[in-house]
């Protein structure tokens, strides 16, 4: 995975997005274009998955900032999910829980996005 590289996929009419293990200003700028690609193409709910991310820059907050902006702009919904104990008392110190809701993982973040996952139940 190169230093700007992330992942993402689509599951129903949600999107995953998956940072990589140091969220900078290389990988922000990708995770905001790929919202934007998203967003355009009509996809409301998003997921960011940060399991695989042990650090995020202060570049990288700001960028993650101005996603949440565009999402809630575009009547969207994102949801955080897999943060570390580290990064998580991050968010909480600067304020951004009261902006965007985080969860354990990735399956209860789309499940209460209203994504029925194969084989789950439909209801939280």
């Amino acid at each position: 995975m190169s230093a700007a590289e992330i992942r993402a996929r689509l599951i129903e009419d949600a999107a995953v997005i998956y940072p990589g293990p140091y969220l900078n200003q290389l990988r922000g700028e990708s995770i905001e274009s790929q919202c934007q690609e998203f967003l355009a193409s009509g996809v409301r709910r998003i997921v960011i998955n940060f399991e695989e991310t042990e650090l995020i820059n202060s570049i990288g907050i700001s960028i993650l900032l101005s996603v949440i902006e565009s999402v809630n702009h575009a009547q969207g919904a994102l949801m955080l999910s897999n943060m570390n104990a580290s990064n998580r008392e991050l968010f909480e110190m600067l304020g951004l829980m009261a902006h965007v809701e985080m969860v354990d993982t990735e399956e209860v973040a789309l499940l209460k996005l209203g994504v029925q996952m194969e084989g789950e139940p439909a209801a939280i």
